[in-house]
């Protein structure tokens, strides 16, 4: 059951659109919660927010790395690009 999530998630990019600055800073960082929910939203996968680590802060618009540990053996690694609400 562990692998199946894996193969769902592994290699993806997930999006989350945000309110940003000018200078492209967020007006809060993005959690781990939030980027769960994407993951089920998106690829309709459940994850906890405690499986995911994140090797920076994600305050920015850009691309970001992030590891999902799902098992002891068993890791996917995802990318989180985080886009800014497009203004009308």
């Amino acid at each position: 059951f562990v692998k199946e999530i894996a193969k769902l998630v592994n290699k993806k990019t997930f999006t989350i659109i945000k309110e940003s600055k000018e200078n492209g800073e967020l007006y809060g960082s993005v959690k781990p919660k939030e980027i769960t929910n994407i993951i089920f939203d998106q690829a309709k996968a459940e994850i906890i927010p405690s499986q995911i680590t994140l090797k920076e802060n994600l305050n920015k618009i850009g691309i970001y790395n992030a590891e999902i540990n799902l098992h002891s053996e068993v890791k996917a690694n995802i990318s989180i690009k985080i886009d800014k609400i497009k203004s009308k």
